[in-house]
Formats: structure tokens, sequence, C-alpha cells
């Protein structure tokens, strides 16, 4: 049973949080909320699992073959999405890390619902809660995100990662990533 949740952007994660490594702020992201503020009301979701993405000799991040107009957010100073187009069809929503000129970030890979449901159940097309945000391009299409939301802050009211469970260490899997053919050795892929 997940303990109730309630939306504060006062609560939101600081500047510095997104600051980090990305495979520090991957196991970071473990247990807190991704909040999307949508007309009156919010979607809300548990980040449970995630993948990071290096700037050096990491051949599977994006940003291995260096700054381009599709990578550019990964650029950027931590604090904001990435957001890419998977095989045409999904969108895949990272999280920046570091500080600008890096190119580093971490991969949202699943999260279990909060708020919003419904509107989750509609854009998913799905009546089942627990793979409705299972797979990055589920969690992206779930959100409703898109290319427009590349480069959005998650520092805005509008979206933003909050506190919510504290996750230790012992209950965290590390695994190689999943899905990729470069650098598939890395074991950079953080699991509750």
């Amino acid at each position: 049973m997940m303990p109730k949740f309630e939306p504060s952007f006062s609560n939101s994660m600081p500047e510095e949080f997104f600051l980090q490594k990305a495979e520090i702020l991957a196991r970071k992201l473990l247990g807190k909320v991704l909040v999307k503020k949508e007309d009156s009301h919010f979607l809300a979701a548990m980040i449970v699992e995630t993948e990071a993405y290096l700037p050096q000799n990491d051949f599977a991040s994006h940003s291995a073959v260096g700054l381009t107009k599709r990578n550019a957010a990964m650029f950027e100073k931590g604090g904001i999405l990435y957001v890419y187009k998977s095989y045409g069809i999904h969108h895949c929503v990272n999280c920046v890390a570091g500080e600008k000129g890096v190119g580093t970030g971490v991969l949202l890979r699943a999260a279990i619902p909060l708020l919003g449901i419904d509107e989750m159940k509609a854009r998913r097309k799905s009546e089942k809660i627990e793979t409705l945000c299972k797979g990055p391009g589920n969690l992206g299409k779930a959100f409703g995100f898109t290319l427009k939301d590349n480069l959005a802050s998650l520092r805005s009211k509008e979206l933003f990662f909050q506190s919510y469970k504290e996750i230790k260490e012992e209950n965290i899997m590390v695994t190689k990533r999943i899905g990729i053919t470069k650098s598939a050795e890395l074991e950079l892929r953080f699991l509750i």
C-alpha cells in the first residue's frame, strides 16, 4: 500500500539535486514522484526504474556523438527534460543531470501511478494500473509527453520531482541496461 501523496511544489527537489552525476541521480530518483500539472489536475507517479547515460565512454548515450540538434538538451544544465522519439513512435523522457556542457542524463524507465490514473488509462488505452507507466515509452505516453516538452524545466509549478519515499541502498537492484547494444556491459540500470 502506497502512502497518500499530495503534490506540493514547495516540497520539490532543489536545483542542486539535478547537478549530480547521472549514475548518482539515477539512484536518487528512485522513490521520488514525477508531478505534472495539467489544467486544474495533477498526474503523478513514483519512479521505480531508471537508467543512467554517461558523458564519457558510454557509446549507448545520445551524447556520445557530441552536441547535435537532437541531443542538445543533454548538454544543458541539469534539471530539465530531454525528450526524444524512439523508433518513430514512443516519446522517451530523460532527466538531464550535471552541469551545462557535460552531456548526461537519466532515462525514466518505469513508475507507479499515484494521481491522474484515469487520464493515464485513457492515454494508454489500458485498465492495468501496474503497466500504465512500465517501460519508458509507456511512461511518456501516460504522462502525455511529446517533443514539445523537450527542454522543459523540472523546477516549475507545472512539472517537478517531489520527495515521497526514501529507498534504502539494499533495496536498489543494479543491472546492465536493457534494449541497447553499445556499452551494454555497463551496470547503469537501477530499480527498486
